[in-house]
């Protein structure tokens, strides 16, 4: 398979972009680990060879300028897009005639969520109202932009006041609706999603088959993680009393799972209670990340896993992963992604469909009556 030739560029007003040469390596962090982590912004590092800096610097390279990387094989896609917020330089030996061969400099940057959430609230008071509405609130007052998937939710989710920033209050609404947030994708900012929004793949993963629609691995994960397995659940609402709910039979000490939401009402937070206690009250040893090189590829697709072949929207994606034979269905929590001009390695970490188990119509895994865990 042909090397993916990835290419950093910079822009100080998103429209003109520079690309950068001696890229020598580039590396994103998008999503999560596991399901119960928070959201968090994504993140990207690369680094340069900077033979010209010190008698020539790049001086758009600071923090705030625009970033983004493609990949320019065949059509060009971009697969990250952020801001600078830090960059150092290794002054190595010797320069000589204004050139220092030696020198490298290295360069962070993060997705669009970082900006809110730096974003202060300034107490505003976010009436009680469906999600939609609240998010086109947020957005209004932050003047950026993270929208929500299903467009047509119709949730309805408790008042508060924002005197924290805006990124606290987009976490714990996330938080709330057990959603996924994809970032870092483009200027049109980020997206929470629902867990009942699930694209399925046409891409899937294989420890055999290799072709166009099934990407082989070269190592995968299982594990029984003490984060998916509680035997009480505790939903706090901001505006309502705690719910506790208790697994039938479960013997102290328990294993206890508390949450803080913007739950509209003490029924709807019990509901949510029940789902959690469903969803994690047996422990379960299962798929945790698999990862894959790019020059194993017959047909490479790593980084067009997801809606719209679009790597940062691979959060949220159900994919089947095959490993000796069985079949598992899973949803990408997050992914990395580390790469050299040698070699790509896409880390994808993943959340077992037992975890999931909530009722999609049409969907041929979640749309099974009598085998999903409903609650919420």
């Amino acid at each position: 398979m042909a090397v993916q030739t990835y290419v950093a560029a910079y822009s100080t007003d998103d429209v003109t972009y520079t690309s950068l040469t001696n890229l020598q390596n580039i590396g994103i962090n998008f999503g999560r680990q596991s399901q119960l982590d928070q959201i968090r912004a994504t993140t990207a590092t690369f680094s340069l060879r900077y033979p010209n800096g010190y008698a020539t610097p790049i001086t758009e390279l600071v923090a705030g300028t625009f970033v983004r990387f493609r990949n320019e094989t065949g059509s060009p896609y971009v697969i990250f897009f952020g801001k600078i917020t830090n960059v150092s330089v290794r002054y190595g030996m010797p320069f000589v005639n204004n050139v220092g061969n030696a020198d490298f400099v290295d360069i962070t940057c993060e997705g669009q969520f970082a900006d809110i959430g730096r974003m202060q609230g300034e107490n505003y008071v976010m009436a009680a109202d469906d999600i939609i509405d609240q998010i086109n609130n947020a957005n209004n007052e932050t003047g950026l932009l993270c929208g929500f998937l299903p467009v047509s939710a119709t949730t309805q989710m408790g008042s508060t006041t924002v005197s924290g920033t805006w990124g606290d209050w987009f976490a714990k609404t996330a938080l709330t609706l057990n959603a996924r947030l994809r970032d870092g994708g483009s200027t049109a900012g980020s997206t929470m999603v629902s867990p009942f929004q699930s694209t399925v793949s046409s891409v899937n993963f294989s420890d055999v088959a290799n072709d166009a629609t099934n990407q082989v691995y070269q190592t995968i994960d299982f594990g029984s993680l003490a984060d998916n397995f509680y035997t009480q659940i505790t939903v706090d609402p901001e505006n309502f009393a705690a719910q506790t709910v208790t697994k039938v039979g479960a013997t102290a000490p328990l294993r206890t799972y508390q949450v803080n939401t913007f739950n509209a009402s003490t029924a709807q937070a019990t509901d949510y209670a029940n789902y959690l206690l469903n969803n994690y009250d047996t422990a379960n040893f299962a798929i945790q990340s698999f990862s894959c090189a790019a020059a194993a590829q017959s047909s490479f697709q790593l980084d067009k896993i997801g809606a719209s072949n679009y790597l940062p929207n691979a959060v949220g994606t159900q994919v089947s992963v095959t490993f000796r034979g069985t079949t598992f269905v899973c949803i990408i929590e997050g992914v990395t992604m580390s790469a050299t001009p040698n070699e790509a390695i896409f880390t994808y970490y993943v959340s077992g469909a037992d975890l999931n188990a909530y009722l999609i119509l049409d969907n041929a895994t979640f749309g099974k009556l009598d085998e999903n865990k409903l609650g919420y």
